[in-house]
């Protein structure tokens, strides 16, 4: 049997980047789905701004913790700008925390990925 999970609001599209071997990684990914939403955390550190968010892509994909999500169609990222291109200084962009494949009676039918 399929998945029966519903995926019509998975119509969104992200960029994916990964800093690997010295190298930046760029994919655009169509059909995801794209939340995030920003909170005020307080430590020993003081009150900040944090961007949490969740991503669901239907299928397998190879995100892995680390990883770079831009909201949208994400700009060309060389491995000079890379250490800048985080999410404190560019509106848009969130890193991967934690990756989560999701499977329905042993198949798997979307990865899960976000930042608590």
């Amino acid at each position: 049997m399929s998945c029966p999970l519903d995926y019509s609001l998975c119509n969104q599209t992200v960029t994916v980047y990964r800093l690997e071997n010295g190298k930046v990684s760029r994919r655009v990914l169509e059909n995801a789905w794209y939340h995030w939403q920003m909170e005020q955390v307080t430590d020993e550190m003081g009150t900040r701004q944090e961007r949490k968010f969740s991503l669901i892509l239907p299928g397998t994909d190879d995100l892995l913790p680390g990883d770079r999500v831009f909201d949208g169609i994400g700009p060309e990222i060389t491995e000079k700008n890379w250490p800048a291109f985080i999410p404190v200084r560019v509106p848009g962009v969130s890193q991967v925390q934690y990756v989560k494949p999701c499977y329905w009676q042993g198949t798997l039918c979307h990865t899960e990925a976000g930042k608590k």
